[in-house]
């Protein structure tokens, strides 16, 4: 992916961890993701994101929701 493609605030989907974060920065060779709804961050490489379709936003917001349940007492 090339990095004038990659914006703040988009979500992507890291291909090296299957896991889909909010873009926070991104460098010519990183990219530096949250977690959709907070969370810590984390750091891939460009080459190993790509944009996110309906399906992995959905999945980021079901894995949001299951885990605010799962800290509720």
């Amino acid at each position: 992916m090339d990095v004038d493609k990659v914006e703040v605030g988009t979500m992507v989907l890291d291909k090296r961890r299957d896991r889909v974060g909010e873009v926070m920065d991104a460098t010519a060779s990183w990219v530096y993701l949250r977690a959709f709804g907070g969370g810590r961050e984390w750091v891939t490489a460009l080459e190993d994101v790509e944009p996110v379709g309906v399906h992995e936003r959905l999945r980021a917001r079901v894995a949001e929701v299951n885990a605010a349940r799962q800290r509720r007492p």
